[in-house]
């Protein structure tokens, strides 16, 4: 329901989605502690600054088709990003195909230039120039954002449930609560439904605290 969010763009309009990537990394680091404060917000923030790594990182792999990443160092530099990554992820032979070319659901490889380039930067705690995320467009970041920490954190409380029919009526009733409308999608409701989803994530990222530690207490 989350990629309902996201239209489809001609090549020519191309830029990066928060859709495009992976933050595998991320929310491990999310789920690190179950007993710190403010899961979910804290997830969403980490998750927003990836984001903003990545997309400008991806930004400037655009800009420099079809001239090698290996010569092509203003791009990156204009985002505030050191070039000599790029160089070192050429060597390490990633994948460097067209942006354009990506299938519009799918997400950069772990061998992409993209994903490389930015798993180094972030080894490196390397902040772009532009952190600001869109919130009030039709392509909506801040909402496709709080989707995808939403989606973790249902998938951790179904994973942690382990088929505990309790636990699925108890998010049934967070859901409600939090008055979700995903399918909702007009620029007129995108608050709204930024704001449901954001109750939603906060409500999943409780329950997942609280069913992780008793799993550890039982164990």
């Amino acid at each position: 329901m989350i990629l309902a969010l996201f239209p489809t763009f001609a090549a020519a309009e191309w830029s990066p989605r928060p859709a495009m990537f992976s933050y595998d990394a991320t929310f491990n680091t999310c789920t690190a502690d179950p007993t710190a404060p403010d899961l979910a917000q804290t997830c969403a923030d980490a998750l927003a600054a990836a984001y903003a790594l990545k997309r400008s990182v991806a930004r400037a792999f655009f800009a420099c088709h079809p001239q090698s990443l290996s010569t092509c160092a203003a791009p990156f530099e204009d985002e505030g990003l050191p070039a000599i990554a790029a160089r070192i992820a050429v060597d390490a032979g990633c994948d460097a195909m067209d942006v354009t070319r990506l299938d519009q659901w799918a997400t950069f490889s772990p061998d992409h230039c993209i994903t490389v380039i930015s798993d180094i930067m972030i080894d490196e705690g390397v902040v772009p120039i532009d952190t600001n995320i869109a919130c009030r467009t039709e392509r909506s970041e801040c909402g496709a954002l709080a989707g995808l920490n939403l989606t973790f954190w249902v998938q951790a409380v179904i994973m942690a449930a382990k088929g505990d029919a309790l636990i699925a009526d108890i998010q049934a009733r967070n859901f409600t609560d939090c008055n979700m409308r995903a399918q909702d999608t007009t620029p007129q409701r995108r608050a709204f439904d930024v704001q449901s989803m954001d109750c939603a994530a906060n409500r999943s990222a409780a329950l997942w605290a609280d069913l992780t530690q008793q799993n550890i207490q039982d164990n």
